[in-house]
């Protein structure tokens, strides 16, 4: 498979729809604002696409057959994500007094009660939850410090089961035993959905997320030569397909079409054809790759800026009779580039020695 360079494209456009997205439900806004869940959806259709992709490539020298090579899976994926979470929440615990305040006053100068009355809670007892990422699990924890990381106990419930959904792939070469494995997932997420989502603040429970994830592993097994029939590479892209048709039917029914361009598109990159070779042409670039770099940062860290700042222009500015829209519009040209100016340097003096720290110790495991 060739280099994908769409991946840095896909990303980083995600991480800026999310940010200018959460200005607008803050800030206000009144036009057009695509669900910012839906460019979560694609980080995950991504991200499992990521796993099946590093892990087939190292699969000859960390075989999942082999348990240790779990553990290795494992601190490589915490080493990843953790470093720049856990200074968030730090951040968060310090500035608890400004940035809490600052996000409620910003959501009830736009009359958003909702927004404005979501419990927030830093006890000793929550920080354990979210150090260990089992936040996700419990309906008001699931979104309990303002900070978007509802997705990050999502991504480590996957992270976690992600093994075995490897080794059955790997190993399963039966239509029948594929297929019934996509129904269960799918009913999962049908009760899932109608029984335990609605007490939860945010989706949180792998049980209902797993077919996005999916939708980026079927993508990958249809286009890889880990799949060695071509029936089966078919089958895989239809029921990419189909669990994206299953995504814009009981999710979000206007925006969740993104999500199927998404994955329409990283489908076409994965394959050697004109098209992959031109698109990918032009996303492999300096700018997307600093763009997909700094996405997680930028999700992380920018509600920060939003709430502080945010609540700062629009106090002020409603005052001398600015619209909400004309808020939202300086509250995004000012917020961008200090997240994005943070996050380079998060980038680079937290997460890549983060990685480089999880390097050093899966070495001394070894």
């Amino acid at each position: 498979m060739n280099k994908i360079s769409v991946i840095n494209g896909i990303r980083g456009i995600s991480a800026l729809w999310v940010v200018i997205s959460h200005c607008c439900i803050l800030g206000g806004y009144t036009g057009y604002n695509p669900n910012a869940k839906v460019a979560v959806d694609i980080f995950m259709m991504i991200s499992g696409f990521l796993m099946m992709y590093t892990s087939d490539y190292i699969d000859i020298k960390e075989p999942f057959e082999n348990k240790n090579n779990w553990i290795r899976f494992y601190l490589r994926r915490f080493f990843r994500v953790s470093p720049a979470y856990y200074l968030a929440l730090i951040v968060a615990i310090f500035l608890v007094d400004y940035f809490v305040p600052s996000f409620r006053e910003l959501a009830l100068l736009n009359n958003n009660t909702v927004l404005a009355s979501i419990p927030v809670d830093f006890s000793a007892w929550n920080i354990l939850l979210h150090i260990t990422y089992t936040f996700g699990f419990f309906p008001k924890q699931s979104f309990s410090t303002l900070l978007p990381d509802w997705s990050l106990s999502l991504e480590m419930q996957f992270y976690l089961i992600f093994p075995i959904i490897f080794l059955f792939f790997k190993k399963t070469r039966s239509l029948i035993k594929i297929t019934l494995f996509t129904i269960c997932i799918l009913l999962l997420s049908v009760i899932s959905k109608k029984y335990f989502i609605p007490h939860f603040l945010e989706p949180s429970l792998i049980f209902y997320q797993m077919p996005i994830f999916l939708i980026g592993i079927f993508i990958y097994l249809g286009t890889s030569k880990l799949t060695v029939f071509k029936k089966q590479r078919i089958v895989f892209l239809v029921s990419a397909l189909l669990l994206c048709i299953y995504a814009i039917l009981t999710k979000d029914k206007r925006d969740n079409f993104y999500l199927l361009f998404a994955s329409v598109l990283l489908t076409i990159c994965c394959l050697e054809n004109f098209f992959s070779q031109r698109i990918n042409h032009f996303f492999d670039n300096k700018f997307f790759k600093t763009l997909s770099d700094l996405s997680y940062s930028v999700y992380l860290f920018h509600m920060f800026f939003l709430s502080i700042i945010g609540a700062y222009i629009e106090r002020n500015l409603y005052a001398l009779g600015y619209s909400p829209n004309q808020c939202v519009i300086i509250i995004v040209f000012t917020i961008i580039p200090l997240t994005y100016v943070t996050a380079y340097f998060l980038y680079k003096y937290i997460e890549l020695p983060g990685i480089r720290l999880g390097k050093i110790l899966i070495k001394k495991f070894k």
